[in-house]
C-alpha cells in the first residue's frame, strides 16, 4: 500500500466516538453552529437544485443544513463509516419529514457514486484526518467541473482569549495538542500568516483550476479561501 493509500486510510475510529452521549453532545453543538455553516455554505456558493456530498455525517445535522439550502429540487448524500450514527440520523429525518437527503455507510474517499456531485461539504472533519490534502484530492474526484470543496473547520491557531485567561488558553493549548497527536505523525509546527491552516500548522492545498475549495474558521464565517472555476 502506497504512502497515500495509508495517509488517507479512515479505519481508525473518530477518536470522540459514536455513544448516545456524543450523539447528543453533537446535537446540542448543531443548534449553536448550524445558523454559522449555513451562511458559510451559502457564501461559498451552495445554491437551490445542487446535489451534494456530506462527508462525516454522524447525526446528520450538516447534511439537514446543506439540504436546506438546495430545496426540494437538490439532493444531499451523507456519508459516514458508523452505522448506528446513520441509523439516528435516517430516524431524524423520517422526524422532519426531510425528503431530499439520503445516508450511505463508507468512507466517502474510497466509494464510487453513480453520478458527479456540484459540492462536497463537511464540518470539523479534515482536523482529525492524517492527511487532509489526500483526503481533499481524493473528494473532489466526486465534482463535476467546477464544483465546490466547501469545509467548515477549526482554526486552532486562532482560538484564543482576551484579556487572556489562564484556564482557557490552557485548554485550548490542550485541544491543539491532542488534535494534533490525533491526526498526525509530527510535531506542532509555528503557524504561518498564510492561512487556512490545520492543527498542526501544515497548510490546506490550493483548489485545482477546474474546482473551488473554501475553508472556514470557526466562529467566522468568512471565507478564507475560493479560487475561481476555469
Amino acid at each position: 500500500m502506497g504512502d497515500e493509500a495509508r495517509d488517507t486510510d479512515s479505519s481508525r475510529p473518530y477518536v470522540l466516538g459514536h455513544s448516545e452521549r456524543e450523539i447528543e453532545r453533537l446535537k446540542a453543538q448543531a443548534q449553536l453552529i448550524d445558523p454559522v455553516t449555513e451562511r458559510f455554505f451559502r457564501e461559498a456558493g451552495l445554491a437551490s437544485s445542487a446535489r451534494v456530498l456530506d462527508v462525516g455525517s454522524g447525526a446528520g445535522d450538516v447534511a439537514f443544513v446543506a439540504a436546506t439550502i438546495v430545496g426540494s429540487g437538490g439532493e444531499v448524500v451523507g456519508v459516514d463509516r458508523v452505522a448506528n450514527a446513520l441509523t439516528i440520523a435516517r430516524a431524524r429525518a423520517a422526524d422532519k419529514a426531510v425528503t431530499n437527503v439520503t445516508f450511505e455507510s463508507g468512507d466517502p474517499a474510497e466509494m464510487v457514486f453513480d453520478r458527479p456531485f456540484d459540492a462536497v461539504v463537511g464540518r470539523y472533519v479534515l482536523q482529525f484526518q492524517k492527511d487532509p490534502a489526500a483526503m481533499l484530492r481524493k473528494l473532489a474526484a466526486h465534482l463535476r467541473p467546477g464544483g465546490l470543496l466547501v469545509f467548515h473547520e477549526i482554526d486552532w491557531g486562532g482560538l484564543s482569549s482576551f484579556p487572556a485567561v489562564p484556564t482557557f488558553e490552557h485548554c485550548a493549548k490542550w485541544g491543539r495538542e491532542a488534535t494534533c497527536h490525533y491526526s498526525r505523525t509530527w510535531p506542532l509546527k509555528t503557524k504561518s500568516s498564510s492561512p487556512p491552516w490545520d492543527p498542526c500548522g501544515v497548510l490546506y492545498p490550493q483548489a485545482s483550476s477546474s474546482n473551488r475549495l473554501a475553508v472556514s474558521d470557526a466562529p467566522l464565517s468568512s471565507i478564507i479561501r475560493r479560487s475561481s472555476a476555469a
